[in-house]
């Protein structure tokens, strides 16, 4: 089994990038800085993968006409793939995750087993292929709940909350609860999943629900089968359509409705999510992040950049995780010119 590695970059400091950007007017929202931050730390992120997982057959990075100058792209493993590449020419230019995501499965000599990364995604500690493939099947939790927190913020706005939403309810035209936990009840309410998101399952299926409610996604790396996502798209194509955007629109979906399209049709293997770690950058968080990089327990970790973290404290915190990185890995990797 070829398992390929998928790891999107942008650097948004690039003056072409910008201008490029700026000639198509986006929201306030659309435009966050946040969205965009560069915090030179993509160089451990090959460093990781050539240390804990040697294994991967193929790492596709995937840019907007950008290349990190010293990135060895002659390197056997490394594909470069611009986004002209794979994404249908209707909806380029885009600066809209959720449009590169959508059409992953588009990469051509792309393995039928892959992992998609953001660039603040990192494999923090050794990993087997089985970390994320059993059985030929991606390792995943279904996490369902049925009590959402706050969902808007003055600061954040929606955030992805809507975007879950519409990805849960564009799932339920396609699929029925019942059916899919008749086929594989243990995946859906066994221990596995610890005591609150058992208990939170077992309280949907007690209402008798034909419905999904909600799922909680971590923000860590994500595995796919591509056969599966093609199906999506051929099952759903309309709305998929009109979610590749320019800039992000909250009435849209994400790779998350292709992550809940491979549970609803139990193509996963049930596994613990523990030992995936997601912490904001922002100044409070400093000294977690330290923590969780040196820690071995975290298998992966986000570092998500976000509006939390203030421009003004953006150069520190972006000095310290370089010195925290160079520390875990001080050795250059074959990746690397």
């Amino acid at each position: 089994m070829n398992i390929d590695f998928i790891i999107y970059w942008v650097d948004g400091s690039e003056k072409e990038w910008q201008q490029k950007k700026a000639s198509y007017k986006g929201t306030e929202y659309q435009n966050e800085a946040a969205r965009y931050r560069d915090w030179d730390i993509l160089r451990y992120w090959f460093r990781a993968v050539e240390e804990y997982a040697p294994w991967v057959h193929r790492v596709f990075f995937v840019a907007d006409n950008q290349r990190p100058k010293w990135l060895n792209f002659k390197h056997p493993k490394l594909v470069y793939v611009d986004h002209k590449d794979f994404i249908p020419k209707q909806y380029l230019p885009t600066f809209n995750a959720n449009t590169i995501e959508l059409n992953i499965h588009r990469i051509k000599g792309l393995s039928e087993h892959f992992v998609v990364f953001n660039d603040d995604m990192f494999i923090n500690a050794p990993i087997s292929p089985e970390y994320y493939f059993h059985n030929g099947l991606p390792c995943d939790a279904t996490l369902e709940h049925v009590f959402n927190g706050r969902c808007y913020d003055e600061r954040d706005e929606w955030g992805i909350n809507v975007i879950e939403y519409c990805c849960t309810h564009v799932l339920n035209a396609h699929f029925d609860r019942k059916i899919t936990l008749r086929e594989n009840w243990k995946a859906w309410l066994g221990g596995y999943l610890g005591l609150k998101y058992q208990l939170q399952a077992c309280l949907i299926t007690l209402f008798g629900r034909h419905e999904f409610q909600h799922f909680y996604t971590p923000h860590n790396e994500k595995a796919f089968l591509k056969t599966v996502c093609e199906e999506a798209w051929e099952k759903e194509s309309v709305m998929l359509g009109k979610s590749c955007t320019r800039f992000r629109e909250n009435i849209s979906l994400s790779n998350y409705f292709l992550r809940y399209w491979h549970l609803a049709s139990n193509r996963f293997y049930p596994t613990s999510m523990k030992g995936r770690r997601v912490i904001p950058i922002c100044e409070k968080n400093m000294n977690k992040i330290h923590a969780a990089l040196f820690d071995p327990k975290a298998k992966s970790l986000c570092l998500n950049d976000s509006s939390f973290c203030t421009d003004g404290y953006f150069d520190k915190a972006k000095q310290m995780l370089i010195q925290w990185f160079e520390q875990k890995f001080p050795h250059q990797s074959s990746f690397e010119i």
